[in-house]
């Protein structure tokens, strides 16, 4: 794996003088990813090289190519690639190249797969990879000077990462070139379109070559970063609209990339196109692709001839006349072929202009004349389904070539013909269901299938069509399906409980595509659905408190309301929900514990709530209502029981009572009595006001007694009859006042 080097020092490579030569042909660089995620490209370049009339010194194992940044032109880094194809283009008849042995043409491709760090690479302007080279051939014609004229081959591409994110994009990939020339004086086609990886719109004009700024005495020089390079200089006569002269010059179409010209002037002409890459309507790369066209003065070839008579008949057809075949003629039409010259191996090719070409076959497809005045034939046969619609005429082209040089010459014979229909039997479907009507219960399952069938074994289609409502709504299930002659599918149905107390008709229709005739047949089934019977659910609590239940307050005792709730059914098959449904709040608003369950009888589930002393503030003297449902998964009338637990809230205790409760005589004579100093009002409630002492003092202000104890008793153990002075002590307050005691 190489990795390219970001800011790296411009590596010197020096080369002999010995190496140089005319010898470019053209040739482009290509630049996508192969593995986005982990930063991973392949960069090559495409080097098309002149065999006959190069020098092989010129062909080096390795080259350099260099990235620029568009904004400012800086370098960010240059890459080694190697050698890695070497290969004679073809022409488009492999058989031409002996015609002309001074035109043969090398691609050698150099390339690898590399690491980049991306993050460098993320300028809105994009970059450009960019090598040069000299020379070119010595034999060009429309430019000046050429073996002294170098070519710079250069590619754009976007930024590898925009908003922070990877920018996915290949650039634009040429297709393989054929090594033709051209015959003057006769039209000659060109394909040099590429494509798109990632569906970018492609754009293909042409373009003056580059020279660049490579030279004799420096044949491969290390490319500089620019934002236009030297282009070559046309000879006298030439202009960019006339790369190649002619009645018709060279033209690209700027949608396809198919060049065209009639060129009648003998000469090797080079040339350039730009493809452009748009996505969104915004131009975000492009590529430029070299290359050379020799223009030669051919030898005399003649155009074979296709022909069509019917029998019976002397004249030949003539296009614009229309045949008929009758629906119980054969649907094949002999085709003669001649061409004046012999020797020639000819091929037919035919092409439906309004029907699929795969309906049409042609036998043999293959020739070989043995002398100019040869009449071959060949058998064209249209299949089964082929025929006429709304009485208008197949149109059918046949196109036989000769394997001339450079490329073949053809003649076209589009023939008009009318094709009556063939017979064609209806298809009949049927089902396995007795009468085609059924009733079943709730919760039962109906089956039954469904076939379909054709005498002329056609391609068939089943499917079924509810009347009014769709097949999955209703519980139904059926799958479309095809088949040749005959098809069978299963059809299932499992009521739900919306399905109860009405008539469904499925219709199920089979239907013939044989030549899209689309000939039908259908059966319909009825299907009813009654209700199972059903006990109703049953839910219930162990509370055994009569309703409403007083919540109890928050209490050091951590006094927690629970209960449980049951959920039951008779019908010991019925799957039950067990859920809560409180009344004007959910139960998460007050941290209430309840889980929803679901299964057969018999459902449990425990309710469990602590107030904090914030809700129940919130809540004194109010009532919240849980309602606690079972419901069944029957379809009868009634399918739910509902139980509501009301849970009521008291005052919050307040120091205000207590002060009326405070003892102010106490009697220690064991009667059962008055006998001790207690608060009998004093709550275990952790809200409102807290107990935090209890003191009492003699009358001269000795303390005698004191406790923290909110159930403390002081009984006057070893204190005469007397006054006493009590302290009872709270959070937000203190309580003062005195006690007698008698004994």
């Amino acid at each position: 794996m190489k990795k390219i080097l970001l800011r790296a020092l411009w590596i010197l490579v020096l080369f002999p003088l010995t190496s140089w030569a005319s010898h470019i042909v053209g040739g482009e660089i290509e630049f996508y990813p192969t593995n986005r995620s982990a930063n991973r490209f392949y960069i090559g370049l495409n080097f098309y090289f002149d065999q006959a009339n190069g020098r092989t010194g010129a062909e080096t194992s390795t080259v350099i190519l260099y990235f620029y940044r568009k904004s400012d032109n800086a370098p960010m880094g240059n890459i080694e690639l190697p050698q890695t194809t070497r290969k004679l283009i073809n022409y488009t008849n492999p058989t031409c190249s002996n015609a002309n042995t001074d035109l043969r043409t090398l691609l050698l491709r150099y390339s690898s797969e590399i690491v980049i760090n991306t993050q460098n690479f993320n300028d809105p302007k994009g970059y450009y990879i960019v090598w040069e080279r000299c020379c070119r051939n010595n034999i060009i014609t429309n430019i000046t000077n050429p073996a002294s004229t170098g070519e710079t081959f250069y590619t754009e591409f976007p930024a590898l990462v925009q908003n922070n994110l990877p920018y996915i994009n290949s650039s634009p990939k040429f297709g393989e070139l054929k090594g033709d020339y051209i015959c003057l004086n006769r039209p000659f086609v060109f394909d040099f379109s590429g494509t798109d990886a990632d569906g970018d719109s492609l754009v293909y004009s042409l373009s003056k070559p580059w020279a660049g700024y490579a030279g004799p005495n420096n044949p491969e020089p290390i490319a500089r970063g620019a934002s236009s390079y030297p282009e070559v200089n046309w000879a006298p006569g030439i202009t960019n609209e006339n790369m190649i002269p002619g009645p018709r010059p060279l033209t690209i179409n700027r949608q396809t990339g198919v060049l065209s010209v009639t060129a009648d002037k003998a000469g090797l002409y080079v040339f350039a196109v730009l493809v452009e890459e748009y996505r969104k309507g915004v131009k975000i790369g492009a590529t430029r692709r070299e290359f050379q066209l020799k223009a030669v003065d051919c030898p005399l070839n003649r155009t074979p001839v296709a022909l069509y008579r019917e029998t019976g008949k002397r004249a030949f057809y003539k296009e614009g006349e229309t045949l008929t075949i009758k629906k119980d003629q054969s649907k094949c039409l002999d085709i003669m072929l001649t061409d004046g010259d012999p020797n020639q191996r000819l091929t037919i090719k035919t092409v439906g202009i309004n029907f699929d070409d795969k309906s049409v076959v042609a036998n043999p497809v293959s020739f070989i004349t043995t002398s100019a005045t040869d009449t071959l034939k060949a058998q064209i046969c249209f299949e089964k389904c082929v025929e006429s619609r709304n009485n208008q005429p197949v149109i059918l082209e046949v196109i036989v070539s000769d394997d001339g040089c450079p490329q073949p010459l053809t003649d076209t014979l589009r023939i008009r013909v009318i094709i009556e229909g063939s017979t064609n039997n209806n298809p009949d479907v049927t089902t396995d269901l007795s009468n085609n009507r059924a009733t079943i219960p709730q919760g039962t399952t109906l089956n039954f299938k469904v076939t379909g069938i054709d005498l002329d074994n056609d391609d068939l289609v089943l499917e079924a069509k509810g009347r009014d409502f769709q097949l999955t709504t209703a519980g139904m299930t059926f799958n479309n399906a095809t088949g040749k002659g005959s098809v069978t599918q299963p059809f299932t149905w499992t009521p739900p409980c919306t399905a109860t107390n009405r008539e469904y008709i499925v219709d199920f229709i089979v239907t013939d595509v044989a030549c899209n005739k689309q000939v039908k047949d259908t059966v319909s089934v009825r299907l009813q659905s009654t209700a199972k019977p059903n006990n109703a659910p049953d839910v219930s609590t162990s509370l055994t408190a009569k309703l409403p239940i007083d919540v109890p307050l928050p209490s050091v005792d951590a006094a927690v309301l629970g209960f449980d709730v049951f959920g039951d059914d008779l019908d010991k098959n019925d799957q039950l929900k067990l859920y809560a449904q409180p009344k004007g709040f959910t139960l998460a608003q007050y941290g209430m514990k309840f889980s929803d369950k679901t299964g057969v009888p018999r459902l449990a589930s425990r309710f469990e709530w602590e107030p904090t002393c914030a809700q129940y503030s919130e809540l004194s003297g109010k009532e919240l209502t849980v309602n606690f449902i079972t419901e069944d998964n029957s379809c009868g009338p009634v399918k739910t029981d509902t139980v509501a637990v009301v849970l009521r809230f008291g005052e919050l205790p307040s120091i205000e009572s207590l002060d009326k409760n405070i003892p102010n005589v106490i009697t220690p004579n064991n009667d059962g009595k008055n006998d001790c100093f207690f608060l009998e009002s004093l709550s275990a409630a952790t809200c409102g006001p807290q107990f935090l002492q209890v003191d009492i003092y003699s009358r001269w202000g000795k303390l005698i007694f004191t406790s923290t104890d909110r159930k403390f008793k002081w009984c006057a153990e070893g204190v005469p009859t007397g006054q006493y002075y009590y302290g009872l002590k709270f959070t937000d307050r203190t309580f003062k006042g005195t006690m007698t005691v008698i004994k």
